[in-house]
């Protein structure tokens, strides 16, 4: 059971560290510690692990955390990290309003990916943070194209 639904986007890290971090932050390391039966220390120490650590999340720690916060920022990194894209196939409210909102959401994404675009070429270069910046909205964009999809799937009459 999730921990509290996500209300907001947050900003996805391309480092799935960085993400746990943000993630066990986010949700409070001392109340998923104690929810998930694991040392608040522990937590803390794989919260703040680099690459470099060897007190690094293990995958079990990642399942576990992304399981019981339904915070998909992790999972999000790491098809970041390999170019990869992932699809939400859960059930959701079709009504008119929350289709209305996915197509909002659809041209808040767009605007967001022309933004960066618009930004990263203000000074007629194209920098590698620039393109992942962007590359970073365009997923947003196609996930929220395929949440759109997805949920049209709920209209269909058989």
């Amino acid at each position: 059971m999730p921990h509290s639904p996500m209300a907001k986007k947050h900003e996805v890290p391309v480092s799935p560290f960085e993400a746990f971090h943000k993630v066990v932050h986010a949700y409070g390391a001392k109340d998923l510690a104690e929810e998930l039966g694991m040392r608040v220390g522990t937590l803390w120490n794989k919260a703040d692990a680099d690459v470099e650590s060897h007190h690094q999340p293990t995958l079990r720690d990642l399942i576990a955390i992304t399981r019981h916060t339904g915070d998909m920022r992790v999972l999000e990194s790491l098809n970041r990290m390999f170019h990869r894209a992932t699809i939400d196939m859960r059930p959701g409210p079709v009504s008119d309003a929350a289709l209305l909102d996915l197509l909002c959401r659809i041209g808040s994404e767009k605007g967001e990916m022309v933004q960066r675009l618009r930004t990263g070429y203000a000074d007629g270069r194209w920098s590698r943070e620039d393109q992942e910046a962007v590359r970073g909205e365009a997923f947003d964009v196609i996930n929220a194209v395929l949440d759109f999809v997805q949920r049209l799937e709920g209209l269909v009459d058989e």
